[in-house]
């Protein structure tokens, strides 16, 4: 019920006919004071990660000052058309917000974190609506209760805006429990999957001095996922596990072959790569390789979608000048697309750090026909702040979307495994050296987001265009009417 003092607030400014950038500002004083709060995390940032240290203080307060555009934004949108058209807040609020939340996601600067539909992470049963329309439904769901609670409680039917507040809270539940008691069921043993949680230190990792000594300890926790007489199938690294070029290392990668062919199993891990650009300049890419007793297999999976700032200087291709700007970003080329990789539970896709919150694509990779998602992490950057649990609570998501189980594999954590309906059914505790093995779940149906996609979000859009041609077309007539000479 957090939008319920700025929906009061909103309404009061529709019915006294405060100018719009009074309506703006009520959004960005409400998403100001929400952000600098919520992303406390990047003043948190390791000095390993920034080459001036001091600016991840200005840099903190600019972020939010820049997202709070957005809550700004939905809220003129919405005060704007609640005014000029004959539909009140109670569908202008919800579509406004949505259409500007899918607008932040957008383009380089996207940041779909902290998306309203990802506060319902903890219930099961409502999330299930992602299964028909990606976190956007969650989102569309939440913003409607919300004005459903503000219109029972300020509005002049209130009874009839409780009962429809109750029966939205009731009906996502039940249907939620229904779709649970529905999934499918374990069907003999399940293939089993290792997550090695290796918790480096970055002042060890990117120091150039300690990789064989971190490498050791990858392969040393590995080992420890062979305890029981079932090993698992297939063990998992997390983003840029060791630190090094690990394909590129003979040493390291004859190594990590060596324990592969040992154990009769294939490791799949994160690792820096290069690569010759179309002008055979050299390309670095934030990587993850199947590795299993000959070296690594297949191909080497790019990640498509970098951090701004933090993996590259946005909007290059528009100013390349941007791109000697260093303040520590990596300077990674992105990737071009997914990549299928085999296992014994069927063809899995990456998602690498902060790919797991754009719901595009996992998505892409399901209809590509992945059976399963893994999502390796570094989010040792922020210490043990909220960062890593606020992450942590986007990845299940994509496992209810597309009905896939999730394996989750973080540096130093949060290291999970989800299955297709985002039940976490095992977790590793954060900052500690360890293993995670367990099963797999099996996939469940086919999706109608996988199908048709982001169509909350769309739909939203569309209503804001055409609550917006509306309230042009009657602004039009209204000053003809005015300018018509009397008979």
């Amino acid at each position: 019920m957090a939008y319920l003092p700025l929906l009061i607030a909103l309404d009061r400014g529709v019915r006294e006919g405060a100018r719009l950038r009074s309506l703006f500002g009520l959004g960005y004083a409400f998403g100001m004071a929400f952000f600098l709060i919520s992303i406390h995390w990047i003043a948190l940032l390791s000095d390993v990660a920034i080459t001036v240290p001091w600016l991840k203080y200005p840099a903190w307060v600019l972020a939010a000052a820049y997202l709070a555009i957005f809550p700004g934004l939905a809220t003129l949108l919405a005060g704007w058309l609640a005014r000029r058209s004959r539909v009140g807040l109670v569908l202008t609020f919800p579509a406004a917000l949505l259409a500007v939340e899918e607008l932040r996601a957008s383009g380089e600067l996207g940041f779909p974190w902290f998306q309203p539909g990802y506060t319902q992470h903890a219930y099961v049963p409502v999330i299930q609506l992602a299964s028909l329309g990606s976190v956007s439904l969650v989102t569309l769901w939440l913003l409607f209760l919300n004005v459903l609670v503000w219109r029972t409680l300020a509005g002049g039917a209130r009874l009839r805006a409780g009962m429809g507040a109750g029966l939205l809270l009731l009906l996502p539940w039940m249907w939620g429990l229904r779709v649970l008691d529905a999934a499918p069921k374990p069907q003999g043993p399940a293939p089993t999957v290792a997550l090695v949680q290796g918790s480096i230190p970055g002042e060890m990792k990117w120091s150039g001095r300690h990789q064989l000594e971190i490498l050791d300890r990858f392969l040393d926790l590995s080992r420890r996922a062979f305890a029981d007489e079932r090993g698992p199938s297939i063990v998992i690294w997390p983003e840029t596990a060791t630190g090094s070029y690990l394909r590129r290392s003979a040493d390291q990668l004859a190594a990590v072959a060596a324990f592969a062919r040992s154990h009769a199993v294939v490791v799949f891990s994160g690792m820096p790569d290069w690569r010759f650009g179309p002008d055979d300049s050299l390309e670095y890419v934030n990587g993850a390789a199947l590795i299993g007793p000959e070296g690594v297999q297949g191909q080497v999976y790019a990640k498509r979608h970098l951090v701004p700032f933090g993996e590259r200087m946005p909007f290059q291709a528009v100013l390349p000048l941007l791109g000697r700007i260093r303040l520590g970003q990596a300077e990674w080329v992105a990737g071009e697309g997914s990549v299928l990789f085999p296992s014994a539970a069927g063809p899995f896709a990456c998602l690498v750090c902060f790919e797991s919150i754009f719901p595009d694509l996992a998505r892409e990779d399901v209809r590509r026909g992945a059976r399963w998602l893994v999502n390796i992490t570094n989010d040792e950057w922020f210490g043990n702040s909220a960062a890593l649990y606020q992450h942590a609570a986007m990845a299940p998501f994509r496992a209810v979307e597309n009905h896939v189980p999730l394996a989750r594999c973080a540096n130093t954590g949060l290291t999970l495994i989800a299955d297709a309906n985002g039940r976490v059914t095992h977790r590793l505790p954060v900052w500690t050296p360890a293993v995670l093995t367990a099963p797999l779940a099996a996939p469940g149906l086919p999706t109608l987001y996988t199908r048709r996609g982001d169509w909350p979000g769309m739909l939203a859009g569309l209503g804001v265009v055409a609550l917006a041609l509306d309230a042009a077309r009657r602004a039009r007539r209204d000053a003809l009417t005015r300018r018509r000479p009397a008979a």
